[in-house]
């Protein structure tokens, strides 16, 4: 239930991150991302840029061009970033750039799922 009363079914969302297995950020944000996932029960979908996992999402696999051009057409290649994909349209929605806190990251989270759901993408 998000904060404005909607429900939504976190089956029909993923989030989707991008990381690099040396990044300080990375280390900082991905323990607390993957906490949170297992939380509240959202699942996470890791992409690397250099190639490397970390202790919290060791099988990332890395971004293929064409995943690049998808996620990134306008934004700027950092890491961490975070996108809430719904998998049954594919509609893709971006969060956060960097690290963020936990308090942060899920009003973030809130926020977007309620665009997406004004939006009509969303499925019952």
């Amino acid at each position: 239930t998000l904060s404005n009363g909607a429900r939504v079914n976190l089956n029909d969302w993923k989030v989707v991150l991008f990381m690099q297995g040396h990044c300080p950020y990375c280390h900082q944000f991905d323990p607390l991302l993957k906490s949170l996932s297992e939380q509240v029960g959202f699942s996470v979908f890791a992409y690397t840029f250099d190639g490397q996992g970390d202790a919290s999402f060791p099988e990332a696999i890395p971004a293929p061009p064409e995943v690049m051009r998808t996620f990134f057409p306008g934004l700027p290649v950092a890491s961490p970033t975070t996108f809430l994909v719904n998998v049954n349209t594919l509609a893709t929605y971006p969060m956060i750039q960097g690290a963020s806190d936990e308090r942060g990251f899920m009003a973030r989270l809130d926020t977007v799922l309620q665009e997406a759901t004004l939006r009509g993408d969303h499925r019952e």
